[in-house]
């Protein structure tokens, strides 16, 4: 009997092979990559400033007295409202004494 090998065309075989990526692509990846880079540090530098941070720090103050609906939430004020009488009535004890 005669010995028969299947025949394989180039479209039928999958590439096992990885393909290497030429100068030009790395060159181009690195670009980009550096582009990413500048935008993230740009981005970084502007949330960084004094006034965005005094922003953020507002932002959460105010969320903080608020509800999810914008309603004042009356036990924290009360609660800051108690500690800083409290701190008034103790510098007052404290200058009696002194």
């Amino acid at each position: 009997m005669p010995q028969t090998t299947p025949s394989t065309t180039p479209s039928t075989t999958p590439s096992t092979t990885p393909s290497t990526p030429t100068t030009a692509d790395l060159q181009a990846e690195i670009s980009a990559a550096r582009e990413e880079l500048v935008a993230t540090i740009s981005t970084l530098k502007g949330e960084m400033t004094p006034a965005a941070m005094a922003r953020r720090g507002g932002r959460a103050i105010t969320g903080w007295f608020t509800d999810e609906f914008g309603g004042i939430r009356p036990e924290r004020v009360a609660i800051v409202g108690a500690v800083v009488a409290g701190i008034v009535v103790l510098k007052i004890i404290g200058r009696r004494r002194g």
